[in-house]
């Protein structure tokens, strides 16, 4: 038995799919705005650091533009080419990103060479410069808290990515302040070492942001290569711990796409447990699951039965019997030495031909013998199937009121006085139903207790012959006299 929860866009998804396209664009837009400023004044002073911010910029304006399209990409639903949606858009464009910051901080890092050796341009710092990287930090605070917010919100990591991006982005402003800010102190000082703070810069820059690419990269493709998110999977087992119906521990499977969690769940259960019982079991392992992950996962749950080895003797029997879609009871089941016998009552239409009958009790054999191999022989009780439509009619009070009697009279030398009570008549077809409880002291043994009830039940039968079914129901006597 296998089902399949898929999540739908409703309105709260919706909006969260238009939070992250606003947030991916306002990125866009900052990130433009920033590589235009740095480049103007990295032009402008010959500083390496801020050529090395401009070009970072850069990438962080393609880096966020691959970002929006692939958030307005990756909540699409499955298609025909793309059975499995297009979450991965998300972590495929931070993989690129990764690669584009690794390229750009090895060109730093050269370029940062070249001035210690003395070549390159001598920088000339100036208030602009300052201005423009205050403003690039300010503007980096802004966003990356902003991105951060909605990747908490969405799970998305695509702009979790953008928001750490930007977080470093202040960090390497500032350091690029400070490069600026020793060469000022170097040609008022007269400390020639001081002039390298800015090469400094951008080799701490780069450093920073090699560091950055390796981690975004790692992540992508872990999810990429369908890697398990960390912690879910225990978050998951624990979530299903001790949860009724289940057999053994259950087999998990979890990948991530972009926002979307895939789980699949293998979950063990008892044999004999009905269709609904495990439907119902399927939800409430489907609605765990939903809850440690979120609105965003598809989740498939396969029901299996647990190994025969752990059912009883009589649980085999039964589910043999109802594997050929017959309905059993009174089921024993007795071992003589390595041999076992079966007794079975199963029920047939009252207007189905007796060889018909016949027939199903004989394949009905075949099939048990060949599920529970340990018994030599099975004996099967062909009786009528009970009808919900059965009772046909009320019983006038004159003929109540006299089978009460006898049945008064019965059960006070069987069972003593005042036992019996409640009793249930119904007319049927075929005669005469009744129904009763019995009072038995509170610590009689439960096989006692059925073999009372089964003497009581035929005494009855035999001394009023009107009554065709008889059902006596024991009652501890604690609880009602």
């Amino acid at each position: 038995m296998s089902n399949t929860t898929v999540p739908t866009i409703d309105g709260e998804r919706r909006l969260l799919i238009r939070e992250k396209i606003r947030a991916a664009l306002a990125s866009v837009l900052a990130g433009g705005f920033l590589t235009t400023i740095k480049l103007i004044a990295g032009l402008a002073t010959g500083s390496l650091g801020l050529l090395a911010e401009a070009a970072h910029s850069a990438l962080d304006f393609g880096a966020a533009a691959v970002t929006l399209f692939a958030v307005r990409s990756s909540w699409r639903p499955p298609d025909a080419e793309h059975q499995y949606g297009h979450g991965k858009i998300e972590n495929l464009s931070a993989l690129v990103e990764s690669l584009l910051l690794a390229a750009t901080s090895v060109w730093i890092l050269y370029e940062a060479g070249k001035r210690f050796m003395g070549q390159g341009p001598e920088v000339e710092p100036s208030g602009y410069a300052f201005a423009v990287m205050g403003a690039s930090i300010v503007i980096d605070l802004v966003r990356s808290r902003d991105l951060a917010r909605v990747a908490r919100m969405s799970n998305s990591q695509a702009l979790e990515a953008d928001a750490l991006h930007f977080s470093t982005d202040i960090a390497s402003s500032a350091v690029v302040i400070v490069g600026l800010v020793g060469v000022v102190v170097a040609r008022t000082s007269g400390v020639a070492w001081l002039t390298l703070a800015d090469p400094i810069a951008a080799s701490i820059v780069a450093l920073i942001v090699l560091v950055l690419s390796w981690n975004l990269g790692r992540r992508a493709a872990d999810m990429l290569l369908d890697r398990a998110p960390a912690g879910k999977l225990d978050a998951i087992r624990a979530a299903l711990a001790g949860l009724p119906g289940v057999a053994g521990a259950p087999e998990l499977r979890l990948r991530q796409a972009g926002d979307q969690y895939f789980a699949e769940v293998e979950v063990g259960m008892q044999r004999n447990l009905p269709v609904a019982e495990g439907e119902r079991l399927a939800a409430e392992v489907r609605r765990r699951i939903g809850e440690v992950l979120g609105g965003a996962a598809h989740i498939t749950v396969q029901l299996n039965a647990e190994v025969e080895g752990s059912l009883s003797l009589h649980d085999r029997i039964a589910i043999a019997v109802a594997s050929e879609g017959i309905q059993a009871h009174d089921i024993t089941a007795r071992r003589d030495g390595p041999a076992g016998h079966a007794d079975l009552h199963i029920e047939l239409p009252r207007r189905m031909a007796l060889g018909e009958g016949h027939a199903i009790a004989d394949r009905i054999e075949r099939r048990v013998r060949r599920d529970v191999p340990e018994l030599s022989r099975v004996d099967i009780h062909l009786e009528l199937a009970q009808d919900e439509a059965e009772v046909s009619g009320e019983i006038d009070a004159g003929t109540r009121a006299a089978l009460a009697s006898k049945v008064e009279a019965v059960s006070r030398r069987v069972v003593g006085d005042a036992a019996v009570h409640d009793l249930m008549f119904a007319r049927t077809a075929t005669g005469i139903y009744l129904s009763c409880h019995c009072f038995l002291a509170a610590e009689t043994p439960m096989d006692e207790a059925h073999a009372i009830t089964d003497r009581l039940e035929a005494a009855l039968r035999a001394a009023v012959p009107e009554l065709t079914r008889v059902a006596v129901h024991a009652e501890p006597r604690s609880l009602g006299a």
